[in-house]
């Protein structure tokens, strides 16, 4: 008969062996866990030792830059003065208060610009130039017409920040420069504008111009655009009026006839504006009296390479274009007074016989 031997299990149904002749003890097995590897890390790239004082630099640099550049702006804006080189800050007023003066509308088209007979080369070659429609003040603009903008704006001239202006001497023919001689003394300190508010306002800086013409809510006009005017529809013609001086025996306007004295045509000096007749554009004293800015910067050699629709001058350079003559033409040998005499000043000088209009 069979003998009935019990077997041990384990928890999970296992057998587990006995120890015996047949079954030596055999130890449990228990799954031992793998041994996890040590992280491997990346290896990193040096930090220069330099890099984090450099990024330290940087940055106060640009807060230096920041802090130095408002401060700026705060002292332009509410400190400091107007230089003598640069037109005032202020806001205009209303464009109702800002139309100053009469102007005449001219229809712009084609003309031709230049003299082929000129003895200078800077008025050749003679060429044709396109304009488009434009609105020019009929007459220079005036002692009165000066005083509302400076009334209105405290703004003060380069002559008179500068403390002297270039004046002429009748007794010796000469020019000199005259302290105290500004727009508000036309003949230095000692002399006023009392009987001169139609006058036209002289002793005035290009910078000085751009600054009335922008309050007015005009411009300076172009070099092209004061020849159109100045030649009123007429073609090659050496005066607004035609080739004669003379017409009907009379002065057409306010300059110095060769060989006689200054005042040969009722004037000594500068004459009151619309003293004499207008051209067929309406327009006075586009000849002679004084000498008016252009916008344009002056180049010699600008008629060989200026576009033909609107030129508006070289797009830099050292001198301003002025244009018309004065009581004074001719003057160095240059008959000021034609409509295509070129002639040019830096921007802050200022004398007795030189003078603005506007256009728009």
């Amino acid at each position: 008969m069979m003998r009935r031997v019990d077997i041990p299990k384990t928890r999970r149904g296992r057998v587990r062996p006995q120890a015996g002749p047949h079954y030596p003890q055999a130890p449990l097995r228990r799954r031992q866990a793998e041994p996890v590897p040590p992280p491997v890390e990346e290896p990193q790239e040096p930090v220069p030792a330099g890099r984090n004082k450099r990024f330290w630099i940087v940055l106060a640099s640009l807060t230096l830059a920041v802090v130095l550049s408002t401060a700026g702006l705060a002292y332009r804006w509410l400190i400091s003065p107007v230089e003598a080189s640069a037109p005032p800050r202020f806001c205009p007023p209303p464009v109702s208060q800002r139309t100053v003066g009469n102007m005449v509308r001219l229809p712009g088209g084609i003309f031709r610009m230049g003299d082929p007979m000129a003895a200078v080369a800077d008025e050749q070659p003679v060429h044709e130039v396109i304009l488009q429609p434009f609105y020019i003040d009929e007459h220079e603009v005036t002692n009165r017409q000066f005083g509302q903008f400076v009334a209105q704006t405290g703004y003060r001239t380069t002559a008179e920040r500068r403390g002297w202006s270039h004046l002429y001497d009748r007794s010796s023919d000469t020019w000199c420069k005259r302290e105290g001689a500004d727009w508000r003394h036309p003949g230095g300190r000692a002399t006023t504008l009392e009987g001169r508010e139609i006058f036209p306002v002289v002793h005035v800086s290009w910078y000085d111009a751009m600054a009335y013409a922008r309050w007015a809510g005009k411009h300076l006009p172009t070099e092209a655009q004061w020849e159109y005017a100045a030649r009123s529809g007429l073609r090659d013609t050496v005066f607004p009026w035609g080739n004669e001086e003379l017409v009907n025996g009379q002065y057409q306007a306010n300059y110095r006839q060769h060989g006689q004295a200054v005042d040969a045509d009722g004037f000594q000096m500068a004459a009151p504006v619309k003293s004499y007749p207008p051209s067929r554009s309406g327009l006075y004293d586009m000849s002679g009296n004084a000498w008016e800015w252009c916008a344009d910067w002056y180049a010699g050699d600008y008629y060989r390479y200026s576009p033909q629709e609107h030129p508006q001058g070289p797009p830099k350079g050292y001198q301003r274009v002025v244009r018309g003559g004065s009581f004074l033409s001719p003057e160095n040998f240059r008959p000021g007074h034609h409509v295509s005499t070129r002639w040019q000043r830096t921007p802050d000088f200022t004398s007795q016989h030189l003078g603005f209009r506007c256009v728009r």
